[in-house]
């Protein structure tokens, strides 16, 4: 039996505690769910409360909700908290047919249980089951199913109490045809939105600790942070909440998450007056952490410019600088998401915002291919006076306080498996990052079947399919990754507007079904330019970040295809993922800075992949490619020396940073005038000086 509750109250709540040890004792099935002071509900004035004491869904047992009752007689206010207890989780199920016997009857019924003193209690109230402590174990077995609950109904019955059931925010695709690309997204959306029972216990239970929840890209983190803050925001609406994130287009994305999620506790709509939800740094036009700080404390805030003036970290630079000052604590709960993209600055600064000890961020464990070691939380928040850490998990405070989201449910696992291989360079000709530990890569949700992550040891990897959703495997196989080679940047174009064309006319998909990611840097603007043109001719319109305004807040546009840089798409997914230039990447395959771009560019997809280039760096591309299909889709490679793979970083970002100058500076030297043969010769005359 799964506990979703904090365990430290359990223990405080003697009678609760009792029944808990009655219930551990007799449900033996690990797929029931015991809940501890949920489900709760609020009301439309701020007194209007109410909560389960304890909330079981057990498969073999059924569905049993226990309220404690201390008096020793039945009340009309024990009838009414049950009572509404009882309505608020019927109503939810009862929307769902396969939930319901009758028009107004539950399949499975929502035993009332009363834990009290009193042996028997007045006519007409049969539909309460009352029993002491120690007659729960016959009361249960009394009322055991005659055949149990099948898994499909029992994980949507687990939704409609999570609230989960309303997640899934589905895009309306019509006159969708059997067997193409829109009908497959359309039965995705049509599955049960739920979470699994780590995502419960971080969303569901409130400590007053600092927390962290790690993963991968699409793990659920982005979810599950807005799920706690629109349950802390129930439950404590007089309290201030700062959700706060580095990728500006997530702020509609989190604001309209919160906005649902808070539906699961209350009719009324969030107080955004008490839920701040910005940026990290901000400005006049746009909120952010960093501006409204300074602006609260009056202090004039720093823009960017100013501040690269003291620091190429000009984020970290400010942010230790407000630090350093003295400002007014503001919030109850801080809520930090992308917290891998923020400095430590950002973080000490936060937890100095913060009245209370609740901070929680959500950490990507693999945002790019070079967080090989796991963040270190006390050099994060730093040292008191007296050399102790403001936070620090090896303390063993709660185990609640670091937790691991090991399944993916939005990058399938073929595209995951490609993009680690070609990432981490597992088979190029030398291996270019590593993994520290059998336990990171476990906690990625992968599983080693060989080695021990020692320099020189044989590594065999592989990625099981439970820690991806069934429903991904079984419609997103090798198949679903597309690969083409092109003879030139303007052929590459053509094609990609050709195939997304077919993807809208004959696929029925959405425009904002699809999004074009330019890896080549140096060119993305002829990229996107060709695109767009081909787009047009097609009547289809491009929705091209590069050209977006500075505040621009939002991924998509109604009706449009977005093309965007890969730092743009952080954070966002899309169904159909086109990425471009990849032979960018594979001129000089030793460069693990353009091998992070492509990493990071193939886990925005949640269905279909398309990889394209027109350059010599293809053929290496696709050699790595066959490697992976020979190794049977498994990382297979000998451990790396640790000292060789930050030294091919360290020279990665060398060459990755000159390149970008030198390119800037011959774009310079054609806008002066200049025609390419002329600036070859300047270049030739700078690396080959005559004497």
């Amino acid at each position: 039996m799964q506990f979703i509750g904090n365990v430290e109250d359990i223990e405080k709540d003697i009678l609760a505690n009792l029944i808990y040890d009655k219930l551990s004792s007799l449900i033996l099935d690990e797929k029931a769910v015991l809940y501890y002071q949920y489900p709760f509900y609020r009301g439309d004035i701020k007194s209007d409360f109410i909560e389960a004491k304890l909330l079981l869904v057990s498969p073999i047992y059924g569905l049993f909700f226990f309220e404690v009752d201390k008096n020793e007689t039945f009340t009309e206010a024990i009838q009414d908290r049950v009572d509404t207890l009882y309505n608020e989780i019927a109503s939810r199920m009862l929307k769902h047919s396969s939930l319901r016997s009758r028009r107004n009857q539950l399949k499975y019924e929502l035993h009332s249980v009363i834990v009290g003193n009193y042996v028997h209690y007045s006519d007409g109230k049969e539909e309460y089951m009352v029993c002491k402590v120690d007659d729960i174990s016959t009361l249960i077995n009394e009322n055991k199913l005659d055949s149990p609950i099948p898994q499909e109904t029992l994980i949507l019955i687990e939704s409609c109490i999570d609230g989960t059931s309303t997640l899934n925010q589905k895009k309306e695709r019509s006159n969708v045809r059997p067997l193409t690309k829109a009908s497959i997204l359309n039965e995705i959306q049509s599955h049960i939105a739920n979470f699994d029972i780590v995502q419960k216990k971080i969303a569901e239970i409130d400590i007053d600790l600092p927390q962290r929840i790690r993963g991968l890209a699409g793990s659920g983190k982005t979810i599950v942070l807005a799920y706690k803050a629109a349950r802390f925001h129930a439950q404590y609406p007089d309290k201030k909440i700062l959700y706060t994130f580095y990728t500006k287009s997530l702020a509609a994305t989190v604001k309209n998450l919160i906005n649902r999620a808070f539906k699961n506790y209350s009719s009324s709509e969030p107080d955004w007056n008490m839920i701040k939800v910005c940026h990290g740094w901000g400005s006049s036009s746009s909120e952010g952490v960093y501006y409204n700080t300074c602006i609260n404390n009056g202090y004039q805030p720093m823009t960017f410019a100013e501040a690269r003036r003291y620091s190429d970290n000009a984020f970290a630079y400010i942010c230790k600088e407000l630090y350093m000052k003295d400002i007014t604590k503001e919030y109850d709960l801080i809520l930090i998401d992308e917290g891998q993209d923020f400095p430590s600055e950002f973080y000490r600064l936060c937890y100095k915002l913060c009245n209370t000890k609740r901070i929680c961020w959500a950490y990507d464990d693999f945002q790019n291919i070079f967080d090989v070691e796991i963040q270190n939380e006390q050099n994060t928040f730093g040292f008191d006076s007296f050399g102790k850490p403001y936070i620090d998990f090896s303390t063993g405070g709660n185990s609640l306080q670091d937790q691991v989201l090991m399944k993916c449910y939005r990058t399938p696992r073929y595209s995951l498996i490609y993009a680690f291989a070609l990432g981490l360079g597992i088979y190029n000709e030398k291996i270019l990052q590593r993994l520290e530990s059998n336990k990171q890569w476990e906690s990625l949700g992968f599983k080693v079947e060989k080695g021990n992550s020692q320099t020189g040891d044989e590594m065999i990897i592989s990625r099981p399919e439970e820690n991806t959703p069934s429903y991904s495997n079984k419609e997103f196989t090798k198949d679903s990754i597309n690969v083409k080679k092109y003879a030139s940047i303007e052929k590459e174009c053509c094609n990609i507007a050709d195939e997304i064309s077919r993807c809208i006319q004959e696929q029925g998909l959405l425009p904002t079904d699809i999004c074009v990611i330019c890896i080549d840097s140096n060119r993305i603007g002829d990229y996107f330019s060709n695109i767009s043109i081909g787009l047009r001719q097609h009547g289809i319109n491009p929705f091209n970040l590069l050209n977006a305004p500075y505040n621009n807040t939002t991924f998509f546009s109604e009706g449009r295809v977005t093309l965007s840089s890969v730092n743009k798409a952080k954070g966002n997914e899309c169904g159909m993922v086109f990425i471009c230039g990849i032979d960018s990447v594979f001129k000089n395959p030793n460069n693990v800075v353009m091998r992070d771009k492509l990493f990071t560019s193939m886990t925005r997809t949640k269905g279909w992949l398309h990889l394209s280039g027109c350059g010599d760096g293809m053929e290496a591309f696709l050699r790595e490619l066959k490697e992976i299909e020979e190794k049977n889709y498994k990382l297979v490679f000998i451990q790396p020396d640790r000292a060789e793979t930050k030294n091919i970083e360290n020279v990665s970002r060398a060459t990755d940073a000159a390149e970008h100058h030198i390119f800037e500076q011959i774009r310079k030297l054609r806008e002066s005038g200049l025609k390419d043969e002329e600036i070859q010769k300047i270049i030739n005359g700078l690396l080959f000086p005559t004497k």
